[in-house]
Order: structure tokens, then C-alpha cells, then sequence
């Protein structure tokens, strides 16, 4: 054990959050809501595109 740490114990760390931690969840979050509303996206042009195809319809006449 050191002496000094016994003499001087260490000073309490501030509780606030870090900036770049803060920073990464948002990017992280952007990320995610950008990821999951490409799938959607990409889930209903599927569907329109089967409802097509199995309706004898024909896509590019769609608005």
C-alpha cells in the first residue's frame, strides 16, 4: 500500500456525464432510427411490388 494515498486520498471524480459519450449515443441512435425506417421503406415497396405481381397490375402506372 502506498503512504502517500494514506496521507492524501484521491479526489472525488465530477459525476457528469461525458460529452463525447452523450455525442456517440446520439449518432448511435441516428443511426439506428435511419436503419429501421430504410427497412420499412424497403418492406412496402416488397409488398406493393408482390401486390402487383399477383394482381396482374403493373407498378409503374402507380402515383
Amino acid at each position: 500500500m502506498n503512504i502517500a494515498s494514506l496521507i492524501r486520498p484521491p479526489a472525488a471524480r465530477p459525476l457528469a456525464p461525458a460529452p463525447r459519450r452523450l455525442q456517440l449515443v446520439r449518432v448511435q441512435a441516428t443511426v439506428f432510427v435511419q436503419g429501421t425506417m430504410g427497412a420499412m421503406k424497403d418492406g412496402v415497396k416488397a409488398f406493393r411490388h408482390m401486390c402487383d405481381v399477383l394482381t396482374g397490375s403493373y407498378a409503374h402506372l402507380r402515383n
